[in-house]
């Protein structure tokens, strides 16, 4: 068995599993340094001579890898410790001096998002016709309508995204679909983005890959998993003013916001349950606003972003009346499934989801 096999096989044992959850009424820095230390302790046991002590790294430094997990956990405690004194100043400038020495002194970890990556993004009816840009960030004259969440800071405008119909439906509570509009929306040029993964959907894209290349993704996912816990902890308190799980997912917005290398982030969605699915992702993505103005759009976001007219599945139904009308054959099973009932899997592209998607992907987008 390779060293690379090694290290996939040891993966696959331990229990990475996200969204986190919170028993008890821990306090908050704690919780966190528990399931750093947690992580920690098993990279020390289960991973340590199979990477450190054995790749070959440049300079023949040791510790190359566990040393840069135990700086990025103490520089995300360090920031939470100083957030929770007051000083938020002093939290921002820890977690960005953190963030900058990962991201772009210590390992290449932004992942690219090629042209005409297909997004979904959903709205909920108000009784009216709703234009492209109805689907679009709201708006900097109605700022003051942002509210706090996980990737949302009070006032700031951001470009929020699904992979499919079905991950802004889990969103927006499972709110009832005939009254969600949707629409399909495309990137002009490629996109650099941070990525929060589940460890099931990267051991599956390094199925038959190279394994030099292999060993590179699996190393900087080691490294960034301290972010991926601090990001993926499920609120204990939802109706709470004051929600310490959303401190770092805030602050990593912003640092996006600021940075002219990062266009995005990916995450997944803590209210999707992934057992229930089979080949469907699941994923979310935000888009800080880059420019700022009195009125309008993000111009940057504005010309990278194209969109469909939005649509509803009533609207749907309207104009393909399949009494007396043929039709094109509809999406073809490409092997998604769901599970919306216990024990019922449903083959995605024939659920409303999957039916409003391929409606979409044969429309054309264009501008706001």
């Amino acid at each position: 068995m390779s060293n690379y096999e090694n290290i996939r096989a040891k993966i696959i044992l331990q229990n990475f599993s996200i969204p986190i959850l919170q028993t008890g009424s821990d306090y908050f820095p704690d919780f966190l340094k528990v399931k750093f230390d947690e992580y920690i302790a098993f990279y020390r046991k289960e991973l340590l001579a199979n990477v450190d002590e054995t790749i070959p790294f440049e300079g023949g430094l040791p510790n190359v890898i566990i040393s840069k997990i135990e700086s990025f956990s103490s520089g995300l405690l360090e920031t939470i410790n100083n957030y929770y004194e007051g000083n938020i100043l002093e939290a921002t400038s820890t977690f960005n001096r953190t963030m900058d020495e990962i991201f772009f002194h210590d390992i290449n970890a932004l992942n690219t998002l090629d042209i005409n990556t297909s997004f979904y993004r959903a709205r909920k009816n108000e009784n009216r016709m709703f234009k492209k840009e109805d689907l679009f960030h709201i708006k900097f004259e109605l700022r003051h309508i942002v509210s706090t969440n996980r990737y949302s800071v009070p006032g700031f405008p951001a470009l929020y995204l699904g992979d499919c119909t079905y991950t802004c439906w889990e969103e927006f509570g499972q709110h009832k679909l005939r009254d969600l509009f949707f629409s399909r929306f495309i990137n002009t040029k490629e996109l650099k983005i941070i990525q929060i993964e589940k460890i099931e959907d990267l051991l599956e894209k390094l199925e038959g890959g190279n394994e030099n290349q292999n060993i590179l993704n699996i190393l900087s996912y080691f490294v960034l998993f301290p972010l991926t816990i601090a990001c993926s902890i499920k609120v204990q308190f939802p109706f709470a003013n004051f929600k310490p799980e959303y401190i770092i997912p805030q602050l990593l917005l912003q640092y996006i916001s600021k940075n002219p290398k990062i266009d995005g982030l990916k995450f997944p969605s803590t209210r999707i349950d992934y057992s229930k699915l089979s080949q469907i992702k699941g994923y979310n993505y935000v888009f800080p606003v880059k420019t700022v103005a009195k009125t309008g759009f993000c111009k940057v976001l504005s010309k990278t972003f194209h969109c469909t007219e939005p649509t509803s599945l009533e609207l749907e139904e309207i104009i393909n009346n399949p009494i007396g009308i043929s039709h094109s054959s509809g999406p073809i099973h490409d092997g998604r499934e769901i599970e919306l009932i216990n024990g019922i899997k449903s083959k995605y592209s024939r659920t409303s989801f999957g039916k409003i998607e391929y409606r979409l992907l044969n429309r054309g987008t264009g501008e706001i």
